[in-house]
């Protein structure tokens, strides 16, 4: 293979670009390019910024990040941009580091593609390292042989070198694959490359090193307090239930809603974590996740995410009610004092995670009405049955399906025997129509303990246990609950 080596300080100082753009100052200065900014009060077109480290990227810098890479090639912005001397050549350049490079304005080349170039971090952190050239052998498809280093590049690693810019991104091989840090790496001019086998045969399983991190904490500016906000997926299922997990570099604040409802977080294993629900008739919209987190410094850092919500496959069914047991549920306005007295308890938010691990079922039965059934009433009337159905005989144990504290035990009309378990983070569940209730209001239950027995009470029509869970007021599938460690 022939390679062309433009001229150059040191092996590829200039590569082919395809921006031409001077890179323009961001509109707000910090005292040290380290330092992170608060986010922007309005929308701005000419500049991003990223909450996750608190910085702007804008002008020539911004078009080429977005055209080579982005966000997967070089990792957030580190600082804002400033001037800062060239190790290698000793002049002085506008800088502006990422995780994975360190970009660089060349007035020098202005109005050409050398405009802008990315430092040679991977020459500098292997200075005073030697490494043993490769003996000599003809390029081929499936390894290239570089004359001007005497190295190789195959593998996983020429794959992912073709396939993300080649030479004019990564520059020359400067070692042969090797172990460092528990990983198989290469070193190029401009980054090092590392084999993640926990990530094999997924797009992560060849990243970039953190040379740029690792090189602005060398200069001695501030590394910026990092943090991110990880919704466990992008689109959620109407009537399941969303995962929000805030990490941060330092502790902080976190203020959150999904679809205007607030987010109660509790620190789990060094992140912040919530949950909140999606309505079985949510809309089929994205609904926004608008986090704010609070930094050590007073930094606001505003994360705006937008969860797509998918149609859930719900049946229909039609209810014939017996005369008797209608007459027997008390007025209209008797049936909403019951109802208020019930969401006065889904409303209450206990802000500790009292349940650990996935829900049992309350008790082993044929689902009679499952989750988010829409019923129609003989006679007039429908409703959206959030809750799952089981036919069970009369006087069969229900047991807690996880730990947590009964803040209502008590017989209603409608509801019939009811108990309420509260598990912490505005996560209740509930038991309706129970012959007998074993439990009192202020028992802390462990999973598997009784709670009561099958009923017929209330709005029934026949022996049955009807058996909700729900974040806030809003009831979600307990079937997840069972099968996913929440």
């Amino acid at each position: 293979m022939k390679v062309i080596r433009p001229a150059g300080v040191f092996f590829t100082l200039v590569f082919l670009l395809s921006i031409l753009v001077e890179p323009v100052p961001a509109f707000a200065v910090a005292l040290d390019p380290g330092d992170s900014l608060p986010a922007p009060s309005s929308t701005d077109p000419t500049r991003t910024y990223f909450p996750d480290t608190g910085h702007y990227l804008s002008g020539g810098f911004r078009t080429y990040w977005q055209q080579h890479g982005g966000l997967a090639q070089f990792g957030f912005p580190l600082s804002e941009e400033y001037s800062e001397t060239n190790p290698i050549d000793g002049k002085t350049y506008t800088v502006q580091y990422f995780e994975r490079a360190r970009f660089e304005y060349h007035p020098e080349f202005k109005g050409t593609p050398y405009e802008i170039e990315l430092g040679l971090l991977g020459v500098q952190t292997i200075i005073g390292r030697k490494f043993d050239p490769a003996p000599y052998v003809p390029s081929t498809s499936s390894r290239y042989y570089f004359t001007e280093t005497r190295h190789t590049l195959s593998a996983g690693f020429k794959r992912y070198w073709d396939s993300h810019g080649g030479l004019a991104i990564f520059g020359f091989p400067l070692s042969e694959e090797f172990t460092e840090g528990g990983y198989t790496v290469q070193y190029f001019e401009r980054n090092r490359f590392e084999y993640h086998p926990e990530f094999s045969g997924t797009e992560y399983e060849v990243l970039l090193g953190l040379l740029g991190t690792d090189s602005f904490r060398l200069t001695g500016h501030h590394l910026p307090q990092t943090f991110s906000v990880r919704p466990d997926s992008g689109a959620v299922v109407q009537g399941r239930t969303l995962k929000v997990r805030a990490l941060g570099s330092v502790p902080s604040n976190v203020i959150a809603s999904f679809n205007g409802q607030k987010l109660t977080f509790v620190s789990q294993a060094n992140e912040l974590v919530a949950y909140t629900p999606v309505a079985s008739n949510a809309a089929l919209r994205p609904q926004l996740l608008l986090t704010e987190i609070i930094d050590n410094t007073g930094v606001v850092r505003r994360f705006e995410q937008n969860i797509g919500i998918l149609a859930g496959q719900f049946e229909h069914q039609t209810i014939q009610l017996d005369p008797a047991v209608e007459s027997s549920l008390g007025s209209d306005a008797e049936q909403q004092r019951e109802r208020d007295r019930v969401y006065s308890f889904y409303n209450q938010v206990t802000p500790v995670k009292l349940w650990s691990g996935r829900f049992s079922l309350p008790l082993t039965g044929p689902i009679t009405t499952p989750f988010g059934s829409r019923r129609d009433y003989v006679g007039g009337g429908s409703e959206i049955h959030d809750a799952i159905d089981f036919g069970i005989p009369q006087g069969t144990p229900i047991k807690a399906p996880q730990r947590g504290m009964v803040v209502l035990a008590e017989f209603q009309k409608v509801r019939g025997g009811i108990v309420i378990i509260d598990h912490g983070l505005g996560v209740h569940s509930a038991y309706f129509h129970q012959s007998v209730i074993t439990v009192k209001v202020g028992d802390m239950l462990n999973q598997g303990d009784l709670i009561g027995k099958v009923g017929t009470t209330g709005l029934s029509t026949g022996a049955h246990l009807h058996w909700e869970i729900r974040i806030g007021a809003i009831g979600v599938d307990p079937e997840e609950w069972v099968k996913r460690d929440f």
